[in-house]
C-alpha cells in the first residue's frame, strides 16, 4: 500500500459536435436562471450574448486545426486560472495613449459575468438530466480562485462636489418650490421633479425604485398608516433579480406625497387607469431619461439664478447627499443607514458617505413650511409647538 501513487487520468477525447452540444446545453441552463431570477430582459440579453462571444472568440488548438473553448476547459483544475488571469491581463493593456483598452469598471463588468457564471455551474454541474460535467470531462473549479479583479470604482473616493449639504438641498427645494414654477411653461412638472427631490433626500431611495412605484391597484406601494414605501425594485446580490423592501416614510416625505397625489397626480393623462406614481405629460410611467433632463434642466436655471451648486451634479448625488448627511446626523448609525440605503455588503454604503469634517446643525423645516407656490401644492404651516404640519385654513 506505501507503493500506491495518486494517478490523474485524462478524459477520452469526443466528437466536437458531441462536447458543442454539452457546451450548449450547459450554457442555456445559465442563462434560463435569468429568467427565473426575475431578470430584465436587457440584462439577460447583456450577460448572455458577452458569455457566449467569449467563449467563441477564443481559439484552441484541435485535431482539425482550431475551434472555440469549452466552459470545462476553462474551468479544469489549474490551467482555467492561468486562462482567466490571460483574459484579465488583455483587457488591461495600454494602447498608444498609455491609455487601457477598456475602463476598470467595465473589466470588472466582464470578469462579474464570467464568475457568476463559474459559480452557477458548480452549484448545478449537470449537462442534462443527473449526467455531470466531472463525469463526462473531468473534475472542474471556480477559475477566479486566487485571481485578483480589476480595481473597482468604488476604490476611488468621490469627489466632495457630488454631495450636497442640507444648507444646500434647502436652497434648491425653496428655489424649486417658489422660483423655478414662473420660469418653465408646465406647472404640474415642477410639482412632480419637488416631489422626487424630497422623496430622494428624505428616503435616500434609488431612481429605478422611485420610477417604478405604483398608486394604484393592488400593487399600490404607499401606506401612510404604517408610515412605509414598499420597493419592489431594490437591488439584491449579483444577479439574483429585484428585491422587495420597506422604506421609512419620513413626516416631510408623507405630506408632500399626500400632496402630490391629491393635487399634482391628477394633472396628468390616463391618472386613473395607469398605476404609476410619477406619470409623463402623455400618460406614460416616468422613464429614467426623462428625469435626468428634467433635472439637468433645473440644474441649469437654479445656477442662473445665483443657487451655489456643485458642477455636474446628477439626481443620482441627492441619494449620496442623502447618506452622508444621515451618517453626519448619526455617526453611531452605519448599519441603520445601510438597510436604509437598500445595500448588502458595507463597501457599497462607504461609496455613498463622505465626511465633511465639521457638524450640519440647520435643520429643513423651512423647506416644508408655509410656500405658496404654482407646483399645485397647498399652503403648508409647520407648527414649532405641536412638532407638525397643517394647512392653512382648515
Amino acid at each position: 500500500m506505501s507503493h500506491l501513487h495518486l494517478v490523474t487520468t485524462t478524459p477520452p477525447q469526443r466528437p466536437y459536435e458531441e462536447m458543442l452540444k454539452d457546451h450548449k446545453k450547459i450554457l442555456q441552463n445559465y442563462f434560463d436562471s435569468y429568467t427565473a431570477r426575475g431578470l430584465s430582459a436587457t440584462t439577460k440579453v447583456g450577460a448572455c450574448g458577452f458569455i457566449q462571444r467569449w467563449f467563441e472568440k477564443i481559439r484552441v488548438p484541435s485535431a482539425d486545426g482550431e475551434r472555440q473553448l469549452f466552459i470545462w476547459e476553462v474551468m479544469n483544475l489549474g490551467a482555467g486560472r492561468q486562462r482567466i488571469r490571460d483574459f484579465l491581463l488583455a483587457l488591461s493593456t495600454v494602447d498608444d495613449d498609455n491609455l487601457a483598452c477598456v475602463r476598470p469598471t467595465t473589466a470588472r463588468t466582464y470578469a462579474g459575468h464570467l464568475e457568476r457564471l463559474f459559480l452557477s455551474t458548480l452549484e448545478f454541474p449537470f449537462i442534462e438530466g443527473l449526467q455531470t460535467i466531472s463525469s463526462k470531462y473531468g473534475p472542474i473549479e471556480n477559475p477566479f480562485t486566487g485571481v485578483e479583479y480589476p480595481i473597482h470604482s468604488r476604490d476611488i473616493l468621490r469627489a466632495e462636489r457630488f454631495f450636497l449639504s442640507p444648507e444646500q438641498i434647502l436652497e434648491l427645494l425653496v428655489f424649486l418650490r417658489e422660483v423655478y414654477p414662473g420660469l418653465i411653461h408646465r406647472t404640474s412638472t415642477v410639482g412632480r421633479l419637488y416631489t422626487i427631490v424630497m422623496l430622494i433626500t428624505e428616503t435616500g431611495m434609488r431612481c429605478n425604485e422611485f420610477i417604478n412605484l405604483d398608486a394604484l391597484g393592488l400593487n399600490r406601494d404607499i401606506f401612510y398608516d404604517k408610515k412605509v414605501i414598499q420597493t419592489r425594485f431594490g437591488k439584491g446580490f449579483n444577479s439574483s433579480g429585484f428585491q422587495t423592501r420597506l422604506i421609512p416614510l419620513t413626516n416631510p416625505a408623507a405630506i408632500t406625497l399626500r400632496q402630490y397625489e391629491q393635487e399634482v397626480r391628477p394633472q396628468f393623462c390616463n391618472h386613473l387607469v395607469n398605476p404609476a406614481l410619477f406619470l409623463s405629460w402623455n400618460g406614460r410611467r416616468l422613464s429614467y431619461s426623462a428625469i435626468q433632463s428634467c433635472f439637468t434642466r433645473l440644474m441649469e436655471i437654479a445656477r442662473k439664478h445665483g443657487l451655489n451648486l456643485p458642477p455636474n451634479l446628477t439626481i443620482h448625488d441627492l441619494r449620496a447627499s442623502f447618506a452622508t448627511n444621515y451618517i453626519e446626523a448619526h455617526p453611531d448609525q452605519f448599519w441603520e443607514l445601510m438597510e436604509l440605503l437598500g445595500h448588502v455588503s458595507p463597501s457599497s454604503t462607504r461609496l455613498y458617505i463622505r465626511s465633511r469634517g465639521q457638524k450640519r446643525w440647520l435643520t429643513m423645516k423651512e423647506a416644508r413650511g408655509p410656500r405658496v407656490g404654482k407646483t399645485g401644492f397647498g399652503q403648508m404651516v409647520y407648527n414649532t409647538q405641536e412638532r407638525g404640519y397643517s394647512r392653512v385654513g382648515s
